[in-house]
């Protein structure tokens, strides 16, 4: 069995895995996730990817107020209010905007028009059955739980502080692991070495959820349309 943290990076996904101890990383950059969720629908793999999976409208998902509330402020900024299935085809922005009103009484922000494209990939790829091995996790969720906290981290993960912060959480499960190494042999231009740092607390969570411990934000999901859950597991 292989676990897999998935980002999205500047040049598709980054995908940390591992096996089950933990004991040996591997990363590599994909440009799409088809490869991976084939892997998890064949019972190789477990996937927990930054991603949202499960689309509401109208209105949001109680997952992304339930991560909001937990993480507190300023952590809270980074979840992002899922967009509604209708805005995914959209081709320009403002026409995101305008579906999205229409679907779910509100517009999208610049941020989440950035990462439309993967919402739509996750969307097509994922299905109910799937869920068991294909969850949707968030980074700052994660870090806020493993490190024992009842609210998000003091600093940002772009910040020296931030990234120390978030390392010295993630050191208790993979105590040799060096971003900028990584990021070396990935390739600078590829991602960002904080995408490889939420990568692998993404790996440590989809060993949470092979091992039944994880955490689900709310604890009783809801489902959509499609009767995809939508939670965020930490």
């Amino acid at each position: 069995m292989r676990l897999c943290g998935i980002d999205g990076c500047r040049a598709g996904w980054v995908i940390a895995s591992s096996d089950p101890a933990l004991s040996a990383l591997e990363f590599r950059i994909v440009p799409a996730l088809r490869g991976a969720v084939r892997e998890a629908a064949a019972g190789r793999a477990v996937l927990a990817v930054d991603i949202p999976i499960g689309l509401a409208a109208p209105g949001p998902r109680a997952a992304d107020l339930e991560a909001r509330r937990f993480l507190g402020v300023p952590r809270a900024s980074s979840v992002f209010p899922a967009p509604s299935r209708a805005a995914l085809g959209a081709a320009s922005y403002p026409e995101a905007c305008a579906r999205n009103l229409r679907a779910a009484g509100r517009r999208i922000s610049l941020e989440l028009w950035n990462i439309l494209p993967k919402i739509a990939e996750a969307d097509r790829l994922v299905t109910p059955a799937l869920q068991a091995r294909v969850r949707e996790a968030h980074p700052e969720v994660v870090f806020a739980v493993l490190a024992g906290r009842g609210r998000g981290l003091e600093h940002s993960k772009r910040t020296l502080a931030g990234e120390r912060e978030r390392l010295a959480v993630l050191r208790r499960f993979v105590p040799r692991f060096d971003p900028g190494r990584v990021r070396r042999a990935l390739g600078a231009r590829a991602v960002a070495r904080d995408d490889i740092v939420d990568a692998v607390a993404l790996l440590v969570t989809a060993g949470r959820i092979h091992a039944g411990t994880a955490r689900v934000l709310p604890p009783a999901p809801e489902r959509d349309r499609r009767g995809l859950r939508m939670e965020i597991v930490a």
